[in-house]
């Protein structure tokens, strides 16, 4: 009620009892919108009144989230109502605060702009930060040692709640290649475990980060298929209501887990209590490696197991660590890819565990469906041997056995555990590859090379050929499902993901269609907003954007293309277009657009939350990274004095030139810049930990490039021609690194991609889909081939010749 003073008392309906990080109080000109169909609790969103027609998406998925939770923990939600705040400039992705969830804008606001892979994420994050209101602020963790019990059970549900919810997002494929692999890829330097000790406010807020989240749900999934799914669901019902507004730590979960199996009669196995499993896995840093090797002789495994780590010195290894491992395999003579429960467990007490194998097979792969947490090395002939089934028929091997056998090669051969010819040749197979999820690992795997390897270096162009090739095979295939009208989520977000790196690397089937839809929309789209002016007919897919801008501004000549595309960036409100030209703006080849694009942080014509991005963006290239430093290195003061978050604007721009410089030029201008005495020590210090990265380069670079280049040159291909159907009567031959792509026919109406005709009948899955064709080359190719060689063989018997005559001639002058 308002009173004489011109003040407003407001009464709130009395809370459960909770933690106090978790009150949140808003005060601000936000408008709600809800869906009336969900009253039970009232969910809202709000944001601010121009945004408002960009909250139809979650205020559709928010309550059926909620509801899923409800289900599964056979628990309602407490509160009356859930409250989701669109702010802007948030520090955090999300925030929990129970019963106001507080979100970046980008998280809830979506148009018909869009893109697919921005949908999926809205749905991912709402999730998680709907599991917290159970894991978290239900059942809070005892004391932050502890975070893990919130992080690591809201980032596993952000992924399976939300396939409950969208059973065809496939997001066991999802989870392994973003949470698990990101999982493994961060824990394989020396990190803390997942329970580690903490005190001051620094240490606290250090541990929010992938341990404590994607480390911490790999291990929950890993525990979830031991004790299967019905009873790791009970037990946390257990866990939940024995502990329901109140705090836990981890013996109060293990000990709801040992009640519900106890009860079941279920054993876990190799007599270990749940206590004994998981405190192995939470309490011990790092995760292991297990290296296999079979014995035909004796018909025997060997398996042993060590700590993980890429850089191997004296001091960051534990040489007596072991892990709890029950392990799961399968072989070429049964291909039992769904049986998950362990056949056999790791001797923890000794290195090694020697077992029983099958008689007369060709390969095997430990570790089914990629569940356990931990690396596996083979002998060499089974390597081999994978590698050959791969290229007969990749289907033969689960999918996420697929991309688990990238993922391990490419950072085995990192750590210097295995050859890089292995993953470079195990790359080869993607060509047949029709799943999208190992072209995930893949891409992260070259992507890692590609930015260490000198760009000057011929070795690295014919890598990067290699590379392009590939890509451009799965962009390929996606552009096929897509012009079928295939409008699955993971379809529509691959394609937009695929073909941003295809265009990246100069795929010339790629960029051919990305400049086609880039005059599309410029032909039909108006760079302004103004009503009546859009064709609907003109318009181009949102997932297709970053790719078509990018290359349209690469392409373009003058400023104009340039200047409108900044247009769009600042005027647009759609978050995701935003993002496409943000990403599009750090693709031009001018060096003064990519500097006038990065002053904007200056000027404040490119906000304060958008500054890693425009780095991002602009670093990709190697004038990208030259303007970075030259921004960096003339304006520090400027950085630091005028900008409110200078100090993280300097090191994400130094960190990321440590990152991706690869000459000792660029190395020598990153150290001259750090050891600069205007330089302020707190930044130096800074500047110095990010310096390592370019030791760390520099070690692989000596260890490993030469190696890699050696491979590239002596497995370059030529590209092959293949034409491409722009429309009815105008048709474009151009050079690609891609193979054509032939697609089954069901219909007599055909659209001509590539040179391949393709059925625009209803669209199938993508396993079942596509096909690839074998490259032939053209006659005019053919024909120099064979002149080629006629000329070499005719060269050859010269040279017998001529070596004859003259031992002829030494013959005589013996006599």
């Amino acid at each position: 009620m308002l009173i004489l003073n011109q003040t407003e008392t407001v009464y709130f309906t009395q809370t459960p009892p909770m933690s106090s990080y978790l009150v949140a109080i808003y005060v601000g000109e936000f408008v709600p919108s809800n869906n009336p169909k969900y009253d039970s609790p009232t969910i809202t969103v709000y944001t601010h009144q121009q945004l408002s027609d960009q909250t139809e998406y979650i205020r559709n998925e928010a309550p059926k989230h909620l509801r899923t939770l409800e289900d599964y923990t056979r628990l309602s939600y407490m509160l009356p109502k859930m409250d989701l705040l669109a702010v802007p400039n948030l520090r955090f992705g999300a925030m929990e605060n129970w019963g106001i969830n507080t979100y970046q804008e980008s998280f809830l606001l979506l148009s018909n702009e869009s893109k697919t892979r921005m949908k999926m994420r809205s749905s991912i994050i709402v999730q998680h930060e709907f599991t917290h209101q159970w894991f978290g602020n239900l059942v809070t963790c005892k004391w932050w040692d502890y975070i893990w019990l919130n992080e690591g059970f809201a980032q596993y549900f952000q992924y399976f709640a939300t396939g409950m919810v969208r059973n065809n997002w496939s997001v066991e494929e999802l989870f392994v290649v973003e949470a698990f692999q990101g999982a493994l890829a961060y824990d394989q330097i020396p990190r803390h475990p997942i329970t580690t000790s903490v005190n001051t406010p620094e240490e606290i807020e250090n541990i929010f980060d992938t341990i404590s989240y994607s480390k911490a749900a790999s291990v929950l999934r890993m525990f979830k298929y031991l004790v299967t799914e019905d009873l790791f669901q009970l037990s946390l019902q257990d866990y939940l209501k024995k502990f329901s507004q109140n705090t836990a730590e981890p013996s109060d979960l293990f000990a709801s887990f040992d009640i519900v199996l106890y009860d079941k009669q279920y054993d876990i196995g190799n007599d270990l209590t749940v206590n004994e499993f998981m405190s192995n896995w939470t309490l011990q840093s790092g995760y292991p490696v297990l290296n296999i090797s079979r014995n035909a002789t004796t018909n025997t495994f060997l398996v042993t197991q060590g700590q993980f780590y890429v850089n191997k010195t004296a001091g960051n290894i534990n040489e007596t660590a072991a892990w709890h491992i029950g392990l799961t395999y399968t072989t070429s003579a049964s291909k039992n890819f769904t049986y998950t429960q362990p056949s056999v467990w790791t001797n923890k007490t000794n290195a090694s565990t020697v077992f029983p194998a099958p008689k007369d097979i060709d390969w095997y792969i430990f570790n089914i469906q990629s569940i356990g947490l931990y690396r596996v090395n083979y002998d060499i002939d089974n390597w081999v041997a994978l590698i050959k089934q791969l290229n007969d028929s990749p289907s033969s091997i689960h999918v996420l056995n697929r991309a688990q056998l990238i993922d391990d090669a490419f950072n085995l051969a990192r750590s210097g555990q295995l050859d890089y010819s292995m993953p470079l040749h195990l790359s080869k197979y993607l060509k047949n590859e029709d799943d999208i999820t190992p072209w995930y690992s893949a891409m992260n795997g070259f992507a890692y090379l590609l930015e260490r390897m000198p760009r000057s270096d011929e070795g690295y162009k014919h890598l990067e050929s290699h590379v392009s090739r590939l890509a451009g095979t799965i962009y390929s295939k996606l552009e096929t499902l897509v012009s079928n009208n295939n409008t699955e989520y993971r379809v529509l977000s691959a394609w937009e993901a695929f073909s941003r790196w295809a265009c990246r690397l100069e795929n010339k089937y790629c960029t051919t269609k990305a400049q086609k839809y880039f005059e599309t929309w410029q032909n039909g789209e108006k760079i302004l907003q103004v009503p009546n002016l859009k064709t609907v007919s003109y318009r181009i897919p949102a997932d297709i954007k970053d790719a078509a801008f990018c290359v349209g501004v690469k392409n373009s000549n003058g400023s104009s293309v340039f200047n409108n595309m900044f247009a769009l960036y600042g005027n647009t409100k759609s978050i995701s277009e935003k993002s496409s030209a943000e990403f599009a703006l750090g693709c031009s080849t001018n060096r003064t657009q990519l500097s006038e694009y990065i002053n904007h942080i200056l000027n404040g014509r490119i906000e304060r939350r958008y500054f890693r991005s425009v780095i991002s963006a602009i670093s990709t290239t190697s004038l990208g990274l030259d303007v970075l430093y030259e921004f960096l290195s003339t304006n520090l003061n400027t950085i630091l004095n005028e900008l409110s978050n200078g100090y993280d604007v300097a090191t994400y721009i130094y960190s990321t030139l440590a990152t991706k410089m690869t000459n000792d030029d660029e190395f020598e201008k990153l150290n001259n810049l750090k050891n600069n005495s205007t330089v302020p020590d707190s930044l130096r210090s800074s500047f110095e930990k990010s310096y390592e990265k370019v030791n760390d380069n520099l070690a692989w670079f000596d260890k490993y490039a030469d190696g890699i280049s050696k491979w590239a040159l002596e497995n370059r291909e030529p590209d092959p021609e293949i034409t491409i159907t722009t429309d009815s009567t105008t048709t474009t031959t151009v050079m690609s690194t891609t193979s054509p792509v032939t697609v089954n026919q069901t219909s007599t109406t055909t659209t001509s991609i590539g040179t391949a005709e393709v059925s625009t009948d209803s669209p199938m899955p993508v396993t079942k889909y596509i096909t690839t064709t074998t490259y032939r080359p053209s006659t005019e190719t053919t024909h120099k081939y064979i002149n080629n060689c006629i000329f070499v063989l005719l060269m050859f018997c010269l040279l017998l010749s001529i070596l004859t005559l003259l031992k002829v001639c030494n013959n005589y002058n013996m006599l």
